[in-house]
């Protein structure tokens, strides 16, 4: 299990927290069913570190300066729009023995194969909710399109989960597409017909 160390922080200053991310910290919160909700910040390259080597649903001992300890898993990340750096960290205190529902990155595997001339791989959900027990939580989902031609999807029915998590959503909802540039398949599909015909009674606008 990995380890993060937590400072407690003062937020009754909203300058606290642009301070804090010029430190090279991040602002963070941890809270839970039975855990009351506690305003703390953690080293940004701790993080990064940690993402890193134990992946985005690792579960972690978080231990807080005034000697309090938590299992925690990172349940929602902040970003910076432009940086792309995390800004903010909500913390969420877990049982490992009950389920929990948690974001999972989408990764594609084989668009090299695929992407050939005009042919695109639209990558249209990033991310899957999964639920299952910590300990059972993937790092991600790969999704192989390396056999897959314009027109295919891959929908969230499409995708097996390995045993221990359930993937949640709409099953019909595409993840992965394949078209040719600039077209999307499934408005490609949806297209009306339009006719090749004008009718000699149409009129025009009055002017």
């Amino acid at each position: 299990m990995a380890t993060l160390n937590a400072a407690i922080r003062d937020d009754s200053k909203k300058s606290i927290a642009k301070q804090l991310r010029r430190e090279g910290k991040i602002p963070s919160v941890v809270y839970g069913k039975t855990t009351e909700s506690e305003s703390i910040s953690v080293n940004a390259g701790e993080v990064s570190k940690l993402f890193r080597n134990e992946g985005r649903n690792a579960i972690i001992t978080l231990n807080i300066a005034d000697g309090k300890k938590y299992t925690v898993m990172a349940h929602d990340l902040q970003y910076n729009s432009l940086k792309g750096t995390i800004q903010h960290i909500d913390f969420l205190a877990i049982n490992v023995n009950e389920t929990i529902d948690a974001v999972v990155p989408v990764v594609i595997k084989g668009a090299e194969i695929v992407e050939v001339g005009e042919i695109v791989v639209n990558h249209q959900l990033s991310e899957l909710t999964v639920r299952a027990l910590p300990k059972d939580l993937p790092n991600a989902i790969e999704v192989d399109v390396s056999k897959m031609t314009v027109g295919d999807n891959v929908r969230i029915s499409d995708i097996a989960p390995e045993s221990g998590y359930k993937i949640l959503g709409e099953p019909e909802d595409v993840v992965v597409s394949v078209s040719y540039s600039g077209k999307n398949t499934e408005e490609t599909e949806a297209a009306p017909a339009t006719s090749t015909e004008t009718s000699s009674t149409e009129k025009t606008p009055a002017e």
